[in-house]
């Protein structure tokens, strides 16, 4: 694994006579580094093997199939639409009984859950409408889910597709 090197084989040529003092050994180490490797590379190998690697992480979602049975009829009073544009503004508008929908607001996502409890405490049966616009991240939509499931309140939403008339509503707010 590792030898010294004296230096008594070439310390001093013929015929030359050095003082003592400068007649001095030379020592000399030279390591072979081979087992180190082999070693190094079970351990690595070894380390690799037993790691277990980060799973992804599913988020189960169930659609509904879309039948004309499957409908259910909703008072809109009881409705809260919220959109999340490409930008990631979110948009928030209650629903009223006569159909039509309050003027939306703008909110900060910071303040997404206060708001979305407040409206849950002030509304037992309330339904939430998630509108994403699709060139928006995915990141937008993972995020507004947690903060639903943070919210202490009964978690009721849907997901529907965004269409020109919520475009336009985001387009009020700034979106």
């Amino acid at each position: 694994m590792a030898s010294v090197d004296t230096g008594e084989s070439g310390g001093q040529q013929r015929g030359h006579k050095k003082k003592k003092w400068m007649q001095r050994k030379r020592l000399g180490f030279r390591i072979d580094m081979t087992p180190y490797v082999d070693v190094i590379m079970l351990l690595l190998t070894f380390f690799i093997m037993t790691s277990t690697l980060n799973q992804p992480q599913v988020m189960q979602i169930n659609l509904p199939k879309g039948e004309k049975e499957d409908v259910v009829k909703v008072d809109m009073g009881n409705v809260v639409f919220i959109r999340v544009s490409e930008k990631g503004n979110i948009a928030i508008s209650k629903g009223k009984p006569d159909g039509t929908e309050e003027q939306p607001y703008k909110v900060d996502f910071k303040k997404l859950k206060e708001y979305i409890e407040a409206l849950g405490h002030a509304n037992k049966d309330m339904i939430m409408i998630l509108k994403f616009d699709r060139k928006g991240k995915y990141n937008y939509m993972v995020d507004l889910l947690d903060e639903i499931n943070r919210a202490t309140i009964e978690k009721r939403y849907s997901f529907s597709p965004m269409n020109d008339e919520d475009k336009r509503v985001l387009e009020v707010i700034g979106g």
